[in-house]
């Protein structure tokens, strides 16, 4: 069984890039405290600390989770993959395999890049990467599942 996992330094780093920015916010919200803001500093520092806590609040949480786990995002074999909520998905029911590169939600919060798998039932499954995953990672994750699904042996 071959396990698709991440660096846990660079989600630790990411997770300590996401807490100064935090930490900026609250230091806004500290400013906010003071009673020689104008109406238009005041309006300033609230937009820009809740954008903060907006964009970067959700990030925080799921790097910290990932900087103190030692799960793997995802395992396969021969026969099939296997999801960190156990499920086994046969590499016969699968017809392809994509990389959804990041984009954006209509919350304009980022969606981190994924696998989806599309079985032969017109149904589809996929594997969220949690941004833990470099873009070469990604890449080269893509490819030899590709060539595992298309019957080549595993190393």
């Amino acid at each position: 069984m071959h396990s698709i996992s991440y660096r846990r330094k660079l989600a630790f780093g990411k997770a300590m890039a996401a807490l100064i920015i935090i930490s900026g916010c609250f230091l806004l919200v500290y400013a906010l405290t003071g009673d020689n803001l104008g109406i238009a500093e005041t309006i300033y520092y609230a937009s820009g600390m809740l954008i903060g806590f907006w964009f970067v609040g959700p990030q925080l949480i799921v790097m910290l989770r990932f900087s103190f786990s030692k799960k793997p995002l995802f395992s396969y074999d021969h026969n099939h993959i296997v999801l960190n909520d156990g499920t086994l998905i046969p590499w016969s029911s699968i017809q392809k395999i994509e990389l959804h590169e990041s984009s954006m939600n209509k919350w304009v919060q980022s969606v981190p890049p994924f696998y989806r798998l599309k079985l032969k039932n017109r149904e589809h499954v996929d594997i969220n990467t949690y941004h833990v995953l470099s873009t070469n990672e990604l890449n080269s994750t893509l490819k030899t599942l590709r060539l595992v699904h298309n019957g080549a042996s595993i190393k």
